[in-house]
């Protein structure tokens, strides 16, 4: 029982030193799908994303959101940040502004909250991850309120995924 114990011991200690070593690469995912509060289209989220920001009514009860829901499926992940681009009109009343990630789209783990902000400030959480990590049902939400009760809440938004992975080809 020892010996097998040792020898499991070593292997994963092996495996663990490769893996350190091994090469790797930084890429981007695409973000395959996406809503809002607002209800727009998912293709025009996307859209919107890719050639700027996603412009979101934050006056929805309790929060206004972006999701990206589903991410292209990259193969053996050794690290991932979600990196959020985001700014919020203060004037308007958008506050509260929350930044968070899900595997199961129930159980977020949330940053927050941020106070308005009228310049773009950039938020990175490194998102968990092992080689066998299946990144495409990862989910990360921008969430906020209005704070004031007026017309209007406004955020823009761009939601993106680095990940490192390893290079196995």
């Amino acid at each position: 029982m020892k010996k097998a114990l040792i020898l499991i011991f070593s292997i994963l200690i092996f495996c663990s030193i490769l893996l350190h070593i091994f090469p790797t690469e930084e890429i981007y995912a695409k973000p395959l799908r996406a809503k809002d509060s607002d209800g727009t289209q998912s293709e025009e989220i996307l859209e919107n994303m890719r050639k700027g920001y996603e412009t979101i009514i934050l006056k929805h009860f309790p929060y206004g959101f972006l999701e990206v829901e589903e991410w292209e499926k990259v193969k053996f992940p050794k690290k991932a940040y979600a990196i959020i681009k985001w700014r919020t009109y203060e004037e308007l009343g958008a506050g509260n502004i929350y930044i968070g990630y899900s595997f199961d789209g129930k159980n977020y783990k949330e940053i927050g909250p941020f106070n308005e902000s009228v310049n773009f400030t950039t938020t990175i959480i490194e998102i968990p991850v092992n080689p066998l990590s299946d990144l495409s049902k990862l989910k990360v939400r921008f969430r906020g309120e209005d704070t004031d009760f007026g017309v209007d809440a406004i955020s823009e938004v761009r939601i993106e995924l680095k990940i490192i992975k390893y290079k196995l080809s």
